[in-house]
């Protein structure tokens, strides 16, 4: 039996957002008598059926700061230690009182996360896991529907500006497709990617049932995450990147080695 746990926290298939354009599969390259490779590919499609590029922010990813503001940086210039692996704090927010809550077709999960959702000892880690329940609704293609984004789980700007003043984190990860719905005016994402001198990166669209089926009803309280980003999109100055997101603990038992693995995968020297 392997001493950790590996789980997968990206969506089993791209999520179509209202920024983002329906994704289609398609055959690149059928089999046939003059071929015998076979290839499949996806691409976008627009409201009027028209093929169209797909966005950096269609699966689980990363936002830069350029993202959002136009003297932001991309990920060109962001050092890559800041975000292939995170000791990580996870803030698991399943049993919230009923006034913090929605519920979707069937889908219950925490809407609204505020100060006095965050652990008093956060500081020291290097990201957050908000777990609220929403990636339920990736499989019943909720984000797809209009107006979906006004039911998106958001951090208000209280709890963005106590994130941002944690100096050791370095990245904010979230069940949902953004860190705001369409009132907030993107304060969350203003606040975190616009913190000086080195901003709070914003990993979106995780899922976390993976991570409930194995643990039940408490969800661990630190893991490592691991973020392996696809940076082959748009030009040098890219404002996202679509990532693989894996999130590892210890077998029980095995916390001594679960630590040693922990601090030997981030101290690792990164060669250019």
């Amino acid at each position: 039996m392997s001493r950790l746990i590996r789980i997968d926290l990206s969506p089993a298939d791209y999520i179509h957002v209202p920024q983002a354009p329906r994704i289609e599969r398609s055959p690149i390259a059928s089999r046939g008598p003059a071929n015998e490779w076979h290839m499949w590919g996806v691409y976008g499609v627009n409201q009027a059926g028209d093929r169209v590029g797909i966005s950096n922010h269609t699966w689980s990813h990363l936002d830069a700061p350029f993202h959002l503001l136009p003297a932001g940086a991309g990920f060109d210039r962001l050092d890559p230690r800041r975000y292939l692996a995170l000791r990580t704090r996870v803030v698991d927010l399943a049993h919230t009182g009923p006034e913090r809550r929605e519920t979707i077709r069937g889908v219950d999960y925490h809407s609204h996360i505020d100060v006095a959702d965050l652990p008093a000892d956060l500081d020291g880690s290097d990201a957050v896991l908000f777990a609220t329940g929403f990636s339920a609704l990736y499989g019943l293609r909720y984000p797809m529907t209009e107006g979906a984004d006004a039911h998106y789980p958001n951090v208000t700007a209280d709890a963005a500006r106590s994130l941002a003043g944690m100096p050791t984190l370095k990245v904010a990860a979230i069940d949902g497709p953004s860190f705001d719905k369409p009132e907030t005016d993107a304060i969350a994402h203003r606040i975190l990617l616009g913190r000086e001198p080195e901003p709070v990166l914003l990993l979106e669209t995780l899922t976390i049932e993976r991570l409930r089926r194995h643990y039940g009803a408490t969800l661990p309280r630190d893991v490592l995450l691991t973020v392996e980003p696809l940076r082959a999109l748009g030009s040098v100055r890219q404002d996202g990147a679509l990532a693989s997101v894996y999130a590892w603990a210890p077998q029980p038992g095995h916390e001594g080695f679960f630590e040693e693995f922990v601090e030997g995968v981030c101290s690792a020297a990164l060669e250019a």
